[in-house]
């Protein structure tokens, strides 16, 4: 191969690197990243905490217009918890199996749960996403699961 035509195959090759890492995250890499982690999290929540024969409950899964012609994906899913022991039991039990899966899958904890509440936000950066966990006593616990991305190019 020539000088001439090395440098034009190096140009070319640089320049498609340069336009591709110019290019900035889409709605669609955060939003195929939020429903594989949420229904991940779901589904093996469902296995690990769930009541006897619960499965996961989709109950938004939506496309939200932003401005300037951007959109968010917004996710909302739940499943009610397997009772072991007092609520506090369970519910202390949940928060740390669901805290180890979400950084199982590359999130790291943004807001930590409090003692009076059993809340809890996660967040990974490419493609960004966001998770709030919600943990839920009483008659029949529950772990309510909301996700976001941000507003991004379609």
């Amino acid at each position: 191969m020539s000088t001439v035509a090395r440098g034009l195959v190096g140009g070319l090759v640089l320049q498609a690197l340069l336009t591709g890492c110019a290019r900035g995250p889409v709605l669609s890499e955060s939003a195929q990243q939020l429903k594989a982690d949420t229904r991940s999290v779901l589904g093996d929540g469902a296995k690990r905490l769930g009541a006897p024969h619960a499965a996961p409950v989709v109950l938004t899964d939506a496309t939200r217009p932003c401005r300037n012609g951007q959109a968010q994906q917004i996710f909302r899913g739940q499943i009610s918890l397997r009772r072991g022991g007092s609520t506090s039991v369970t519910l202390d039990h949940a928060a740390d199996v669901t805290l180890e899966m979400i950084r199982e899958r590359g999130y790291r904890l943004e807001r930590p749960p409090t003692a009076g509440h059993r809340t809890f936000t996660m967040a990974r950066e490419l493609p960004e996403v966001r998770l709030t966990v919600r943990l839920r006593g009483g008659r029949q616990p529950l772990l309510v699961l909301d996700g976001i991305t941000p507003c991004l190019p379609s």
